[in-house]
């Protein structure tokens, strides 16, 4: 890596780590031990839809396994962070939705992520925030790329 690598791949890592370490403590402060980050992105995808999701619905949007997110909603539903129902139509499926509680959860979430979002933009023309925009752009689909195994190392791909 040249340089200008080294500096972009180093704050990368330094800003991916702050903002889990800033988003855990905002968390912690308003809700205590009682949520991790990622369970309050588990409640943000549910909190996204205006309706009900089924446990596979919420698999696919965080791109991790049926039985993984399962047990994430098992204690979520432990915690009364979630509901959930199952489907009159197939009993073999389950509908979530948010408690109250989740939708604290889900607000104070969304609230943290506006406010960093204005925080990085604050300032910048509008053809800045173009270009920001492209770059992440450009960095996730690396990552779809990797998940998809259409990019790898050398000869290798990347599991």
């Amino acid at each position: 890596m040249d340089n200008f690598e080294i500096q972009l791949n180093d704050a990368l890592v330094d800003l991916f780590n702050r903002m889990l370490r800033v988003e855990e403590r905002a968390l912690k402060s308003a809700f205590g031990p009682a949520v991790t980050a990622t369970e309050a992105h588990i409640l943000d995808v549910i909190g996204s839809r205006t309706d009900k999701m089924y446990v596979s619905e919420i698999a696919d949007a965080l791109q991790i396994t049926v039985p993984t997110i399962t047990v994430a909603l098992k204690r979520l539903v432990d915690k009364g962070f979630v509901i959930k129902t199952a489907s009159v139509a197939d009993g073999r499926r389950f509908w979530i939705s948010l408690t109250r509680q989740g939708e604290k959860i889900f607000e104070v979430h969304r609230m943290f992520h506006k406010k960093m979002i204005e925080s990085a933009t604050v300032g910048l023309t509008d053809i800045e925030k173009a270009a920001l925009l492209s770059c992440v752009k450009k960095l996730s689909n690396f990552f779809i790329l990797t998940r998809e195994k259409r990019v790898g190392l050398g000869n290798k791909v990347w599991e």
